[in-house]
């Protein structure tokens, strides 16, 4: 009996960073400007976070190994490193120019989507979560208006079956936690 390799196509949901996790080969499908602006941002950020660690280190006044910069250092170099090697594979077969161009081409675009839409909307509910509604509000209350807002929003169920699910999960997280275990919540 002769064995038949059989070689199966990844599906798109399976493939991440540009990279196709079978074959490991950089993937052509047209969304290298997205790896490229990812790098760049994560460059900025690798940057400013080995800045942000020197300052630790000198304002702790101890040797380097010691100090309280060291790690963000070590794990900012790391994402640096990393950034870079995304940098320059988005970059083959185009130039800075070329990337930057389709960048600046789809922006407009993403601002429009319907995912982007959704995640302003979410990060709107849990920026008044957690700046307006924990201040004033008892955790318990606060947290079940933001379940229930995350469930109506996302069409989840009828608004009683919302009202519902919130109410029990929020109950379960204070029974658990403030009653069973006797954890303060804020």
């Amino acid at each position: 009996m002769a064995e038949e390799k059989t070689t199966q196509e990844p599906a798109d949901e399976d493939r991440f960073a540009g990279i196709d996790p079978v074959t490991g080969a950089a993937r052509s499908d047209g969304k290298e400007h997205l790896d490229f602006a990812t790098a760049v941002l994560l460059l900025g950020v690798s940057i400013f976070s080995v800045i942000l660690a020197y300052g630790y280190y000198v304002s702790s006044g101890k040797v380097f190994y010691a100090s309280p910069g060291l790690m963000p250092v070590i794990i900012a170099g790391g994402v640096f490193l990393l950034a870079l090697s995304l940098l320059v594979q988005s970059l083959k077969g185009s130039s800075v120019k070329e990337r930057a161009g389709q960048v600046c081409e789809a922006i407009p675009r993403g601002l429009k989507s319907k995912r982007f839409l959704n995640s302003s909307a979410a990060l709107g509910m849990f920026w008044v979560y957690i700046f307006i509604l924990l201040e004033f509000l008892p955790f318990w209350l606060a947290s079940l208006s933001l379940l229930f807002a995350v469930f109506a929003y996302l069409k989840a169920s009828s608004l009683i079956k919302c009202i519902i699910i919130a109410g029990c999960s929020i109950g379960g997280i204070v029974l658990l936690f403030q009653v069973a275990f006797r954890v303060p919540l804020p």
